[in-house]
């Protein structure tokens, strides 16, 4: 157990590595960035500070403006404003040539003098009696701009203790994250400004882990290149041993049929004078014989050879499939009945007329039920059964070895051969899974198998109708 182990870490202790590596990497850069979101969510509660130390002066500056706007409005020479507060109301009168004074008064004041006077009474005054709650929020919006924050606020302005009027629609007390004293007197309102930000997290979250996502998708590349890579070298290592294996059977395979054949012929040769005709025959016969064997398994390679550089084409004719299955059944009865087997045949009751190459699909049908009937340890039992519903279903069914996981999904490889040790159970080149099931897919079907070891298996294929 412990030698099977040191064997797996051995075998892939390259892959073992380079994850680890990479998942080192990642690790570090995560902390990095940890540190990095906290640097960022402390300037960011900066930025909000100094947003709250502004906002105060910039309310000032703009219920000014906004107030100064309003005199200079006044077009007759003789204008009169009046201010209205929950204090009391004030009158005054602005003249072209001395200025403004209250009515009924003799004395002049300077402008200046009113504008400092205004305001000094204006900031004594609650906001919500100055400036509205879309003013104040755009106000606050702006000044977030200025210092680099660009996710919008929910805020709330507190005066000596109450809460106002003047809030951002939807503000919720209990999301508060902020909370910063604006002003601060013993004659003036004590001012507060609350404020949360609802998207402040993915605002924070956007800024750092962009450069997360960029490392994990490169560090993703990384490793699917890299197994990828792995794979590739696993795959290219069994076909080169696949090839070799093929090489030694394809050439033991063409070596019977020649000894054959070479034995025959030096009868011939050395006896053909003193044989009879039926002597002469038999000869001649298993020459042909073994010659016909080669050149079957000849045309075997060179098919997969076409379907290589896909030079294989189907020559398409309506056929009739029940026909073709019949006539490729009856090939393998007398093989079934002489290993004291048999081969059973079912077809629903039907039409089954299809577009199709006659020829290479009953190869197809041959191939399938001869492997059913080779891979029986012993009396060969196979049964085929042909239906249709929204598509053609053939079943081949054997009772045979089976096959384990491992091999069911690798035998439609090219030259794959299920082994034991160096022996094969059966010989071929491991070509016609692969050869039938390019032949189904070129006729619009597919092909499954399903297997139990010693137990038998089963290929179903599928093929479309013709509309």
């Amino acid at each position: 157990m412990l030698n099977q182990l040191i064997s797996k870490l051995r075998k892939h202790a390259l892959t073992a590595v380079l994850t680890a590596a990479v998942l080192g990497a990642l690790l570090l850069q995560l902390n990095l960035l940890s540190g990095e979101l906290e640097l960022q969510k402390q300037q960011f509660d900066s930025d909000v500070s100094a947003t709250a130390s502004a906002i105060n002066e910039r309310v000032r500056l703009y219920v000014k403006r906004k107030s100064t706007g309003a005199l200079k409005r006044s077009t007759s020479n003789d204008s009169t404003v009046t201010i209205n507060t929950p204090m009391g109301t004030t009158t005054l009168r602005w003249s072209a040539t001395q200025g403004a004074v209250p009515y009924g008064s003799g004395f002049g004041m300077d402008t200046t003098m009113i504008s400092g006077f205004l305001d000094d009474f204006q900031s004594s005054l609650p906001w919500e009696t100055l400036i509205s709650s879309a003013e104040m929020d755009s106000l606050l919006q702006s000044e977030l701009r200025v210092h680099g924050i660009r996710t919008a606020p929910k805020w709330a302005i507190i005066e000596n203790g109450y809460l106002n009027s003047l809030l951002s629609d939807s503000f919720e007390t209990g999301k508060v994250s902020y909370n910063f004293v604006l002003a601060e007197s013993f004659f003036g309102p004590t001012r507060q400004l609350l404020m949360y930000f609802p998207s402040g997290k993915f605002y924070l979250a956007s800024r750092v882990y962009l450069n997360l996502f960029v490392t994990l998708l490169f560090s993703t590349v990384i490793l699917f290149a890299f197994f990828s890579v792995q794979r590739q070298g696993r795959k290219q290592k069994r076909l080169a041993a696949v090839k070799s294996d093929f090489i030694s059977n394809m050439s033991h395979e063409f070596k019977t049929p020649l000894a054959t054949i070479s034995l025959a012929v030096d009868a011939l040769l050395r006896n053909g004078e003193k044989m009879n005709a039926e002597q002469m025959q038999q000869y001649l016969g298993i020459i042909k014989s073994e010659n016909k064997r080669m050149n079957a398994q000849m045309e075997s390679v060179l098919q997969m050879s076409m379907m290589d550089k896909e030079e294989l084409t189907l020559t398409l004719a309506p056929m009739d499939l029940e026909a073709c299955l019949r006539e490729a059944v009856s090939h393998f009865k007398l093989t079934a009945e002489q290993r004291q087997g048999w081969i059973d045949l079912g077809c629903e009751a039907g039409e089954y007329g299809m577009e199709g190459d006659l020829i290479q699909f009953k190869s197809a049908l041959t191939n399938l039920i001869d492997n059913a009937i080779k891979y029986s340890l012993d009396a060969p039992q196979v049964s085929v059964k042909l239906t249709q519903s929204n598509e053609f279903r053939i079943m081949v069914k054997d009772r045979g070895i089976g096959m384990d996981e491992d091999t069911q999904r690798q035998v439609f490889d090219r030259f794959y051969r299920a082994t034991k040790g160096n022996i094969h159970d059966v010989k071929g080149h491991g070509l016609g899974l692969s050869f039938v099931k390019e032949i189904i897919e070129k006729h619009g079907g597919s092909i499954q198998v399903d297997s139990t070891l010693n137990m038998g298996t089963t290929f179903t294929v599928v093929l479309p109708k013709n509309e």
